[in-house]
């Protein structure tokens, strides 16, 4: 018998989602949705549609971010700040600078490992070895 979090649904996706898109966490959001974390990883690897969902997820959670630091910045009383939990600011930095490097970098160049590289890393044949599992297990 399949775990049941291994078991796709509309509506668990949209638990995942919404839990994406309040906390950046892909560990929480599969929790919540009681989904496993390569289904999901492997459902974004596979379908455009649901990875276009995921980046708008993480870029509101992002933006969030964004926006305590911006009130704060600006002398905002944080006490007043209804929207959400009180966030460690040294932390969102750090997040922001991770996911948003074009705004929030420190403008120093990145080493270019080119695509070749890139596509033989072991995260990418990884990923590319469990799709072509994932697409034998449905097709049989």
């Amino acid at each position: 018998m399949a775990k049941s979090n291994n078991h796709w649904t509309v509506e668990k996706e949209v638990v995942f989602l919404e839990v994406l898109q309040q906390t950046g966490n892909v560990t929480k959001a599969t929790t919540k949705a009681g989904l496993d974390r390569s289904l999901v990883y492997r459902k974004r690897n596979s379908n455009s549609v649901f990875r276009k969902k995921w980046q708008n997820a993480m870029d509101q959670a992002l933006d969030y971010l964004e926006a305590y630091l911006w009130d704060k910045a600006m002398g905002k009383d944080m006490d007043e700040i209804s929207d959400g939990p009180v966030v460690d600011e040294k932390i969102a930095i750090f997040l922001l600078k991770a996911h948003r490097p074009e705004i929030f970098g420190d403008g120093k160049k990145r080493r270019d490992l080119g695509e070749k590289t890139k596509s033989q890393s072991p995260r990418s044949r990884l990923f590319k070895k469990l799709n072509q599992m994932a697409k034998k297990s449905s097709d049989g």
